[in-house]
């Protein structure tokens, strides 16, 4: 596990973050008064310059950080749960863009009583929605975090890109 998580204020630039990996790579993190970051990856920890330089833009290093963080993949224990669960499934399912669900509260959309299909939470930044409620708002970009059987998937998603 990664030890030491260093932070150095950069005056008039802002923020740099380090750390060393358990396989002796270092990572700097560099983030700017103006929300980019810069991603330094030395080979290994003692290394003057780094093997690669990576320039990212806010939302980009907000996804990359929803990716390495595990947001769009099943972790295991999901999956294991989901042996558990029989016949239900939890499925992770991205917003398409366009939907006509964007602006609408999950109430309006009533995808629980024409498919079955619970939303049960909201992916989103810069915070996750937890335990959706019936006036919760889909928003363009968002992954909904479902319940239900695998047989109900096809016409949810179909409502999703669609719409009734």
């Amino acid at each position: 596990m990664a030890q030491d998580l260093r932070e150095t204020r950069l005056p008039g630039v802002g923020t740099k973050f380090t750390f060393t990996t358990d396989h002796g790579s270092r990572v700097a993190v560099i983030q700017h008064l103006d929300g980019s970051r810069d991603l330094y990856v030395f080979r290994h920890a003692g290394d003057e310059e780094p093997s690669a330089v990576l320039q990212l833009e806010d939302d980009e290093s907000r996804q990359l950080g929803a990716v390495l963080g595990g947001a769009y993949e099943r972790p295991k224990i999901v999956e294991e749960l989901e042996m558990a669960l029989g016949e239900l499934a939890i499925e992770w399912v991205q917003v398409p863009p366009g939907s006509p669900a964007v602006g609408k509260s999950l109430a309006e959309c009533a995808f629980r009583a024409r498919t079955g299909i619970t939303i049960i939470a909201i992916l989103r930044e810069p915070e996750p929605v937890t335990g959706a409620q019936p006036d919760d708002v889909i928003q363009e970009g968002d992954t909904l975090v479902t319940v239900g059987k695998l047989g109900q998937y096809p016409e949810f998603r179909r409502l999703l890109t669609e719409g009734p």
